[in-house]
């Protein structure tokens, strides 16, 4: 059985090593299993910006950001894979910023794979450029595709992880309260047309749609309240193909 630990933060307002640290504390405090995936919100450590102060953006080409050396130091703490992101510095022609998310693995030295949000959300689309590939990684058994807030609206990017055999497919969010609704239709939908698992950690407070999760049947697995607390989830690989087994879809064709 894998578990996925979802820290459901708010970002510190005395800046980013503030709120590493607090994600690193609520990440002890929960005591999480050797090997379990844990999942922080987008943009974590600043909350979601459109216009970020440049400052804020690190340049992921040459070396590890500080936001990338905070998380595999927190993989190497916890001895888990962990998922997180936060803004790049991209100055290509009109465009200065990437929003991104990477998988740290314990031991290791950088980053298993990045992904750059393909979707940028209304004026974010202006200064951050849209990435431009699907990635994926190899976890517990599960082969597991990320995606970042807006791409969730965007179901054939999620077709194409499946035909690339995705079975577990994971979105870090800051989605406003006034579209919960939107967001958990949505992520319901994603499993049962994918027969995925899909796994969603959101940003706290009463202003965000909540952390969520879904079976491969659609089964709603986590609704997290507002607060800023941890949540888990317990993942089965069989049970995905169990799904697929007791109902075929055919396969997407891309």
């Amino acid at each position: 059985m894998a578990n996925a630990i979802f820290i459901q933060m708010q970002p510190s307002p005395k800046g980013k090593e503030a709120s590493f640290e607090k994600a690193r504390q609520m990440a002890l405090q929960a005591s999480p299993a050797p090997g379990s995936l844990i999942l922080l919100p987008e943009m974590f450590a600043t909350g979601f910006l459109t216009r970020p102060d440049p400052s804020l953006a690190e340049n992921l080409e040459t070396s590890l950001g500080q936001t990338q050396r905070f998380l595999q130091a927190l993989a190497d703490e916890t001895r888990c894979t962990v998922l997180g992101g936060g803004i790049e510095a991209f100055p290509f022609g009109n465009f200065h910023f990437r929003n991104w998310t990477g998988l740290f693995e314990p031991g290791k030295t950088s980053p298993r794979v990045l992904y750059r949000k393909r979707h940028p959300f209304a004026d974010e689309a202006e200064l951050f450029s849209p990435g431009k590939e699907l990635v994926h990684f190899n976890w517990d058994g599960f082969k597991a595709f990320p995606f970042i807030c807006f791409d969730l609206r965007f179901p054939e990017d999620f077709r194409k992880a499946r035909a690339l055999g995705a079975s577990l497919l994971t979105i870090q969010a800051e989605w406003p309260a006034s579209r919960a609704l939107h967001f958990k239709t949505l992520l319901r939908a994603r499993a049962i047309e994918n027969q995925c698992y899909v796994l969603a950690c959101s940003r706290a407070g009463e202003a965000f749609a909540t952390s969520s999760a879904f079976g491969p049947n659609g089964e709603e697995l986590l609704s997290a309240p507002s607060t800023e607390d941890v949540f888990r989830v317990s993942l089965e690989e069989d049970f995905v193909k169990e799904a697929r087994q007791k109902f075929p879809l055919p396969s997407p064709d891309f």
